[in-house]
């Protein structure tokens, strides 16, 4: 996530994909809310039909009861019963059929059935059932009553079905089913919405029904939801292709766009991380959109700029290095020069005043001479090697080899331990010249000596320190101030009361050329450390 090209990608795909997906999102919740709506104000329709054609047929079936209970043929043959009232089982089973009654029957006072004419016998288990009672009277009494009524079994309700389109279902008034278009499948009645009845989906609504018999039953109606369903997987189906197909399309075209954005920005930045090298070289040329040229036009003038102050700096840094080293030859140049003279002086008068001791002067001042000679010829030497320093000639030197080597130099001060030289933890190749490097490992020991004056012990180590070596010079002397050690490596600077003040100067040079680094812990009475640090072979 941290590369331009993905997070532009990743930008134009949310870009296309996001607002595509919300809206197939909303518009498929849309189509399911007009959906359960259209189902819900259907069920509600139908089953508001349904009571209105139950009432209806009860308010009919109570006419038709009332009339045939005023028939004077009724009266007579339920009155004079002959042949156990057989006229008036083939009378009432004649009206049943006209009347279109699922049962029809007379009770005498007693309640219990005198004749009846259905198919279901009176005393039926079907608990389910419109029933209605009209009295029979005769001369003002009432001498019987006249029964008669629909079964509200599956039958009935695979006719209303077939008329309303609708399944349904009936519950006694304790929830119990009684009777239903789908079997066994409804346990309870449905409160208004979606279940799942068997293998299939349903929009369901429930309303009471009011029987005189039975009392209040549930009456629950059903449409399937089947074709809603359909209907919403194929919108959603056609949702995913468009959201892959534009997913895909946007990736390709970020893609595309995101390569004439981000090649510029990689190449600006590696152009960035050669300035940061030091190559300077190089012009930067960029063929991209006007604002990113703008960037590569601005970052070639800051290369050009960094070039041109580069070589100012190098110009003044060598003429300030020659003039300090000029003042500095000029000044050490001096100091042996005045004892030579005052010798010179010396041996003169001496030999104008024809003083006896002669022979004793001239030797003085010839020992005079020829130190002071000695000590000019030394310091002509350390400035020569400084200007003709020789460029490295790398190859892989092992850190261990130039320790020996320092045992090998030093091995007077090892035997009285004032030099430690500690055994490398691991083999470290290092890609150096041998010999400089010998030299400024020297420069800091001796360096090191000079400083603990014999009262104290120089440790010389070499060590891993990732993909680079660390060799470090530690003594245990006096010590530098901040002053002393901010002006360490400078050509001329030292803490000796003789020196040229290039041996830590030589010793920086060496190991800048090897592409190393070093640096100095110091603190005032608690020592010295000189630390360098070089790459390792391949690293």
């Amino acid at each position: 996530m941290r590369s331009l090209r993905t997070r532009l990608i990743l930008g134009i795909a949310l870009v296309a994909v996001v607002p595509l997906g919300l809206a197939l999102v909303l518009m498929s919740k849309r189509v399911e809310s007009m959906v359960r709506e259209d189902s819900g104000r259907r069920l509600e329709t139908g089953v508001r039909a349904l009571q209105a054609e139950l009432r209806e047929r009860q308010l009919r079936t109570e006419a038709k009861l009332s009339i045939l209970s005023r028939d004077p043929l009724l009266r007579r043959l339920y009155l004079v019963r002959t042949g156990g009232g057989r006229e008036l089982s083939d009378y009432l089973a004649e009206r049943r059929i006209l009347l279109d009654l699922d049962y029809l029957e007379v009770d005498g006072i007693d309640s219990l059935p005198v004749a009846t004419a259905t198919g279901v016998p009176a005393d039926s288990t079907h608990a389910m059932k419109l029933d209605l009672a009209i009295p029979v009277t005769y001369d003002n009494r009432m001498v019987g009553s006249l029964r008669g009524g629909v079964l509200l079994d599956r039958d009935f309700l695979i006719r209303l079905q077939q008329r309303r389109g609708l399944d349904l279902a009936l519950f006694d008034r304790f929830g119990r089913p009684a009777a239903s278009t789908l079997g066994d499948s409804l346990p309870h009645p449905v409160a208004s919405g979606r279940t799942t009845i068997g293998h299939g989906t349903y929009w369901g609504l429930s309303a009471p029904l009011d029987l005189s018999a039975a009392g209040t039953v549930t009456l629950t109606a059903l449409t399937p939801t089947t074709s809603s369903d359909q209907t919403i997987a194929a919108l959603r189906f056609t949702a995913i292709v468009l959201a892959v197909g534009g997913l895909v399309v946007a990736i390709l075209l970020g893609f595309l766009w995101s390569r004439q954005v981000s090649r510029p920005v990689e190449r600006l930045a590696e152009h960035s991380r050669q300035l940061a090298r030091g190559e300077w070289d190089e012009p930067i040329s960029l063929h991209s959109v006007r604002e990113l040229e703008t960037l590569g036009e601005a970052l070639d003038t800051m290369r050009a700029d960094l070039v041109a102050y580069r070589d100012k700096l190098v110009l003044s840094e060598r003429h300030a290095a020659w003039s300090q080293m000029a003042r500095k030859v000029a000044h050490e140049v001096k100091n042996p020069l005045t004892p030579i003279a005052i010798s010179v002086s010396d041996l003169k008068r001496s030999y104008d005043l024809k003083r006896p001791d002669f022979p004793a002067v001239l030797d003085q001042a010839v020992r005079t001479i020829s130190a002071e000679v000695d000590s000019l010829k030394r310091l002509l030497q350390e400035f020569s090697d400084f200007a003709r320093f020789p460029a490295p000639t790398l190859a892989p030197v092992q850190a261990g080899a130039l320790l020996e080597d320092l045992k090998a130099l030093y091995a007077r001060e090892i035997e009285e331990g004032r030099l430690t030289v500690q055994a490398t933890p691991s083999a470290i190749t290092l890609n150096a010249d041998a010999g400089q490097l010998r030299q400024a490992l020297v420069n800091l020991v001796k360096n090191g000596l000079e400083a603990v004056n014999g009262t104290g012990s120089v440790t010389v180590e070499a060590r891993p320190a990732g993909r680079s070596a660390e060799l470090t010079v530690t003594d245990s002397g006096p010590g530098l101030t901040a002053e002393q050690r901010a002006s360490l490596f400078t050509p001329g600077f030292t803490t000796k009361a003789h020196g040229s003040g290039l041996g830590l100067t030589i010793v920086d040079r060496i190991v800048s050329e090897h592409g190393g680094t070093i640096a100095v812990q110091s603190d005032e009475g608690r020592g010295t450390t000189f630390v360098i640090r070089l790459p390792r072979e391949g690293a």
